[in-house]
């Protein structure tokens, strides 16, 4: 009898150990998932600040900015947004995952006045504060392929033509 009675204990510390018995609801709220993101999150760019004013890189938003990524915005000294402007264009195509054509700063600077940014294409933009207009420069052009394999280090081999 004793045995059955061990037996039965060890059984129920087993069952409770194991979760047997709870539901399914409860598995799954304690279940922490793997992440899955598309994309690599944005580059954190530091704000800067010319004469009181703070200068940061925010996500837009699709309704009000018409695209996420892009966005400049100025900020009081009470952290109050006092203006938001769209430094360059970022279209959404709706058959791809929105995320992954987002382009974000990859750095904001002051010079002088003005304001300076690269996003992720290597574009590059001065931004005038004051008047709130962009100028801005197109990528720099791709460097042509080399003619050396960079895995086998060996020269490429070039179909005639």
């Amino acid at each position: 009898m004793r045995h059955a009675v061990i037996f039965a204990a060890a059984l129920f510390v087993l069952a409770v150990a194991t979760g047997c018995g709870a539901s399914s609801k409860e598995n799954t709220m304690t279940h922490t998932p793997e992440p899955s993101a598309s994309r690599a999150p944005p580059p954190r760019v530091p704000p800067v600040f010319i004469a009181g004013i703070r200068y940061a890189q925010v996500a837009g938003d699709l309704e009000t900015d018409g695209q996420v990524g892009g966005i400049l915005a100025g900020y009081d000294a009470s952290n109050r947004e006092v203006w938001r402007l769209k430094v360059y264009d970022n279209p959404r195509r709706p058959e791809l995952e929105g995320d992954v054509q987002d382009v974000w700063f990859r750095s904001l600077r002051a010079d002088g006045g003005k304001l300076l940014i690269e996003n992720e294409r290597g574009e590059r933009f001065e931004v005038d504060p004051v008047t709130r207009r962009v100028s801005g420069r197109p990528a720099p052009a791709a460097e042509p392929p080399s003619d050396i394999d960079p895995i086998s280090g060996q020269p490429r081999i070039r179909k005639p033509g």
